[in-house]
This record gives C-alpha cells, structure tokens and sequence, in this order.
C-alpha cells in the first residue's frame, strides 16, 4: 500500500511540473527536448490576469534553432486602468505575450487575424536582413493580412537587445496591438553582472478608439493639436479617477498597479521600452539608481542616472541594485506634458508602479522621487552614452538633408511634411512590390529615397522646422548619432562625434533643432524613417529609403507574401 502511495505521489509531481511548463507561444529560447537546456533557467514569473513575463532569467544556451510563437489577434472588452472599453488583443491579452529568441536563432511569428480589418505585425529594430518582406509596413514592405486569414513572418536574428513589436496598420497599437521582443545573447558583457530580468513597458492610454480620435486629427479643427492622452500605463496597468469618465461608463477607480517583487542582494536588469502614441516618459524607480548599459541593442559602458528620459519607440536597459531597506518603494513614469501642444484636461501625469522587496511589510510606499533635474522633450544627452566595445566609424559618402515641418494641406488639414512634401500611403500597391515589378521612379508623395551604391555611407542631415521635438525612427539599420542641437544651435560638421557615438533606432531631434545620423547602406530592402508620434505617422510625416534595389530583385520573397498583393484593400 505504501508503495502504490509512492507510485501515486511521484506520477502527482510529475504532472505538476508538466502542467508548469510553458506552452510553446510563451516558451523560454531553451530547446524543448533537451533538458540540460534547462539548467539555469530559473524562474519565470507571470503578471496577475494574463501571462505577461514580468520577470525573466535567462544564461547561456549555445544551441540555435527555430522559434515559433502563434499569435491570435481579436478585439474586446478590457480595462487597464478600470476604464472598461473594446481593446485590440494578442492571445487574449494586454501587452501581447512576450516573444523572445537567441541571437542567431530563425524567429517565426504565426498571426492569426479574427480581426474584421486588415493588420501587420512590425518586428521594431529587427534588422530583416535578408527577408524585406517581413518587416511589417503596409505601404511599402506588405500587404495587410486580410480579415480571417493568417499569415506567418519567418526571419533570422543576428542581433540582440530590447525590442518590440506591433502593429503597422492604422494606428492600431495604440489601442493594444504589441508586445516586448527580447533577444539574448548568451556573450552578452554584462550576463553575469545581474540575477534576474523585468520588462517594464510604458504606454499612453487612450479612453475613445483611434479611428474616433484620428478623424478629429485629420480635420481643419483640430488645427494640428494631438489628442491627449486620459492615461498613462505601467505593464498594461494603473487606475483612473473615474469621475473624469462620461456618463454611462464601466468603470472603476479602484483598479490595481504594476506590482515588481525584488529579492533583497539581488541585482536586475530592468529593460524598459516605450510604446506610446505621443508620451515621453521620465523613468525611475524611488532611491534606487539606474546604471545605463543597453540603448536599443546597442550595448553601452555603464551610466549612472536617477531619472530616466524616454521617447516614444526607444528602449534602455539598466541594472539596478536590490540593496535598499526592506519595504516598497515607487516605480515612477512621469509623462512630459510640456511636450504638449496644450495642456492636458483630467489626465494625472504621474504614472506610478510598486516595487515591493520580498518580506517587506503591507504599508504603501512612503517613498520620496528623485530631485535631479531633467531637461524637457529631448533625449538622454548622447555624450554620456559610449559604446561597450570602441568601433571606426566610417567616413561619409553622400549627405542626405530631412526638413521636417507641419502646415496646412489643400483641405486645411494641418499634415506632416518631410522636405515639403506630405507622405500618401500607397496601401494597394506597396514599395517592395513595386522593386520587384522593376518600378524605378516613385511618385512624389512616397518620400522615396533612392539608395543604389552597395556599402555607400549615408548622413541624414535632419532639421525640424517644427514647434515640437519628434522620435525619429529608421527601419531596418541602426544609426551612428553624430550630433543633436537644439533651437537656435546651427550644425557644425567639424563638430560632429565620429569618434564614440552610440547606435540607436530611434533619436529625437528636438524642437526648431537638428539631428545628424549615419548608417551604412548594406541591407538591401525598402526601410521606413519616420516620426514614430503615431498620430504624425498617419499625418504624412514619413520617409522611406529603397536600398539596393537591384539586391533587392536577387532575394526570393516566399509566396504567401506575393498573394498578400491581390488581396489588398482600401486601408
């Protein structure tokens, strides 16, 4: 009998930790038959209501493979902030499942659209070296995936960090189409200088649909001024004073934060990314300091900061030290509202997390936010950024010059323009589509930028004309940032970092001032460059370069990607 009860307690155990193991669409980069793979795979823990890794440990692996994860994107009733509204999902919930790989392994994303519209997904910084046709942009890389059809996006990774991804297609993330994309790398300098991960994911929340607010946008009356957000979130989560809320509306002011739990000795690495449609965020976490090694893939030698400025679409990871007293203390997103056109009505700027370190009593964080000051609406200053690892930075080849403005068009709808010219999306024929047909001359109003030279050095001279600063983003590169001025600086190339800058994907040039980028033209495809505010996206101001076009034509597209031509719609 004692021996049928042994029998009983091991097959209990072994079902339990079957049941523990994550299902494929949110597995660790491990290989699953391979249980040595497993050795340092810690823990993974899981935000309350949905399987959001909030916490992630992740140490050498060398055996690269295929990744595969399975995303079902519908539409539905969800509450953030306990403001009840229908919300676009991946697999049920908000933010979308983590995705995450090794470098050098083929990640394959599986969308399933329940949607009664089109949609994309955009790998953001994901290179797509080699696969254009991936990247996600309607208009220029893609169809849409048409309503009730499937599509998969099938690509090798050769680069690692922080990422994100999202939708591309009319606005659609802001209202929840996204989700963190991590990438490891098991020579990773600073892997074994931390225990565990935490992915922190900013977010402005709106409370009415983006098609609502987008057709007030893109009218005389709005005479250019964005709509503001009613909230900001922290991992998908916060509350709302309800009382702000229209008559009839579902909801509760009582809704939960983010809660973070540190084990007291331990140290993390906090990679936090930004998803917003118009918010800069200052980040910081209540007496505990942020040391900078990681902008955008690009690893960094290490920066001490307390408060953290962060633009739509840029991404850092810190490490912070759990070496404080025992209690809880604020994770802190502040929302620049200076960035605004106008102020904001009813909107709390100050978004706020818990950070509870295990064993630490009940009581609410009593904690007091850092005092530095932090310039408004720009970046992190680039000069206390420095490469890990020295690297020449090639010498320029041709100039590229990028004036941004906004002004009204024929209509008198204030739109974005990129070297007087407002960017008209060409949703039933897109760019690549065009390569391939051997189309070599663009209509005006596609800001199409031709760059024929294999390897030729490239210097974006970006200069904003605009009363507002702008997140610029390049798809399919990272860029040198050479130098940024802001209103009333003037641009001295002798001046210029061409000795350590860092990379990135996405830099602000602020307000009246100048940015100046370099990259290297090697990756043969059709890559976006726009301002990543979403409502200036669908403005017009957009750019793109087609890069090696003959390269382009000696790749071979598969042919679910041919068939997503035919089956393109009015956007």
């Amino acid at each position: 009998m004692y021996s049928l009860k042994i029998w009983e307690l091991i097959f209990i155990l072994i079902g339990s930790f079957l049941l523990l193991l994550p299902n494929e669409s949110l597995s660790s980069p491990f290989t699953s038959n391979d249980p040595s793979s497993y050795t340092n795979f810690l823990e993974k823990r899981y935000a309350e209501h949905h399987e959001f890794y909030e916490y992630h440990e992740f140490h050498d692996s060398n055996e690269y493979h295929e990744k595969s994860y399975d995303i079902k994107i519908t539409k539905g009733p969800y509450a953030p902030d306990g403001f009840e509204r229908d919300i676009y999902l991946i697999n049920g919930q908000f933010p979308g499942p983590l995705i995450e790989c090794n470098k050098g392994d083929v990640l394959v994303i599986n969308v399933e659209n329940c949607l009664n519209e089109d949609t994309t997904i955009h790998s953001h910084g994901m290179f797509q070296r080699g696969s254009p046709w991936y990247d996600g942009v309607p208009g220029q890389t893609q169809g849409g995936i048409p309503p009730n059809e499937t599509f998969s996006y099938k690509f090798k990774v050769d680069q690692s960090g922080t990422y994100w991804y999202h939708s591309h297609s009319r606005a659609q993330y802001i209202e929840g189409l996204l989700g963190p994309l991590i990438v490891h790398d098991p020579q990773d300098p600073y892997l074994n200088e931390y225990d565990e991960e935490i992915i922190v994911i900013l977010h402005d929340w709106y409370h009415t649909d983006s098609k609502t607010l987008l057709a007030t946008f893109l009218s005389p009356e709005s005479e250019g001024n964005e709509p503001d957000p009613d909230n900001g979130l922290i991992n998908g989560k916060n509350s709302y004073n309800c009382s702000w809320a229209p008559d009839g509306s579902k909801c509760d002011s009582n809704a939960p934060l983010a809660n973070f739990k540190l084990v007291h000795g331990k140290t993390y690495r906090f990679r936090i990314i930004n998803t917003s449609a118009f918010a800069t965020f200052i980040f910081s976490i209540d007496d505990h300091p942020l040391d900078v090694i990681e902008v955008e893939g690009m690893m960094t030698k290490r920066h001490t900061v307390h408060r953290l400025p962060i633009n739509i679409a840029q991404r850092y990871s810190v490490i912070v030290k759990a070496d404080k007293p025992k209690k809880k203390y604020w994770m802190r997103s502040e929302m620049e509202t200076a960035c605004f056109a106008a102020p904001a009505k009813n909107l709390n700027p100050l978004i706020k997390a818990i950070v509870e370190y295990e064993g630490c009593d009940d009581k609410n964080p009593s904690s007091t936010a850092w005092s530095d000051a932090v310039e408004n609406c720009v970046d992190l200053n680039a000069e206390d950024l420095k490469p890990y690892k020295s690297q020449k930075v090639p010498e320029v080849d041709r100039k590229i010059e990028i004036m941004v403005n906004f002004q009204p068009n024929e209509n008198n709808v204030t739109s974005g323009y990129i070297n007087n010219s407002t960017y008209n999306i060409d949703v039933k024929y897109p760019t690549l589509y065009k390569v391939y047909d051997d189309v070599k001359t663009f209509d005006a109003d596609q800001n199409a930028f031709i760059l024929e030279k294999d390897c030729e050095v490239i210097d974006i001279i970006l200069t904003n004309k605009d009363a507002g600063e702008h997140p610029f983003h390049l798809h399919g590169h990272a860029f040198w940032l050479l130098g940024t001025g802001v209103n009333g600086t003037t641009l001295d190339y002798d001046k210029l970092n061409t000795e350590d800058p860092i990379q990135r994907d996405t830099t602000t040039v602020p307000a009246g001032g100048w940015t100046v980028l370099r990259f290297v033209a090697d990756n043969p495809g059709v890559w976006g460059f726009h301002c990543h505010i979403e409502w200036h996206v669908q403005s017009g101001l957009v750019a793109q370069f087609v890069e090696l076009p003959d390269k382009i034509k000696e790749l071979n597209p598969p042919e679910d990607w041919k068939a997503l031509k035919s089956k393109v719609k009015e956007y």
